[in-house]
């Protein structure tokens, strides 16, 4: 696995989606501290009613989906940005940006840079790992893909945001075979 926090990489050997996802949390818990992540939230969502909350999610999600776009890990390396090296290529690229130009992300990126987005804002996040096989290394059950869920606080309601998926996934969720789900905060 190869971590990245603003600039630099560490390598380490990958350790399947435990390994993954503690590194989605930790990144996502400390960019909670970090302001310029809460202007931006503020950004996203400052046209919007007070405590409107189910809007609030929606607009991060659809901003978080027109301001990158999806693409895979290296072939042999599980990748995992933090939010402030995200947005510093977001903030370092406005020019770009306006003229279609979008970064690259894969989902444990974009997973991290929506629970820092949702913590900022207050929202209770999940992180969830699924399997679309039934495919066991060292008797541990191998996932495939990350998403997030987040609770809309009126409602209690869970709501699932795949950025990959986007508009299919309901049909993404037919083929889960397995699903774990990882509290953040």
């Amino acid at each position: 696995m190869q971590l990245s926090a603003y600039g630099r990489v560490k390598t380490e050997p990958f350790k399947g989606a435990p390994h993954t996802v503690s590194h989605i949390k930790r990144a996502a818990l400390e960019a909670q501290t970090f302001y310029p992540l809460r202007l931006l939230a503020e950004d996203i969502v400052g046209q919007l009613g007070s405590k409107d909350y189910l809007s609030e999610i929606l607009a991060v999600y659809y901003w978080v989906l027109s301001h990158t776009r999806y693409a895979n890990d290296p072939r042999t390396v599980e990748l995992v940005r933090s939010p402030r090296e995200i947005l510093s290529r977001l903030q370092s690229a406005v020019v770009r940006i306006r003229s279609g130009w979008r970064p690259s992300l894969d989902c444990d990126d974009l997973v991290t840079l929506f629970v820092a987005l949702f913590l900022i804002l207050g929202r209770e996040v999940r992180i969830v790992t699924v399997a679309f096989k039934d495919v066991t290394y060292a008797g541990k059950r191998q996932y495939q893909h990350v998403y997030i869920q987040v609770r809309e606080p009126r409602t209690g309601t869970w709501i699932v945001l795949d950025p990959v998926a986007a508009e299919a996934t309901s049909e993404m969720l037919r083929r889960v075979k397995y699903a774990k789900i990882w509290p953040v905060a």
